[in-house]
């Protein structure tokens, strides 16, 4: 994807969720995400502080959370959809 494409920080929250599952957190490098989204280092920064800020600024986890508690089957216990 090119760099001026819109909607880098949607892209870079997608890099770095994918890269979360593939490479585990810590090996997971703010340089990968900004690369896996087709994007800079200087971009990510202009979005995020760090990593971290991908999951846990804004609304990411609590997204993912609503979608795995809603896909989650209707007689799962409230730990199991939250973990689905």
């Amino acid at each position: 994807m090119a760099r001026w494409q819109p909607h880098a920080s949607d892209r870079l929250v997608v890099a770095a969720l994918e890269l979360f599952e593939e490479r585990g957190y810590e090996n997971t490098t703010v340089i990968g995400i900004a690369e896996r989204a087709g994007l800079t280092k200087s971009t990510f920064f202009r979005h995020f502080p760090d990593k971290r800020e991908v999951l846990f600024g804004g609304d990411t986890m609590a997204g993912l959370l609503a979608a795995g508690i809603a896909d989650a089957p209707a007689d799962a216990a409230p730990l199991e959809a939250v973990a689905h």
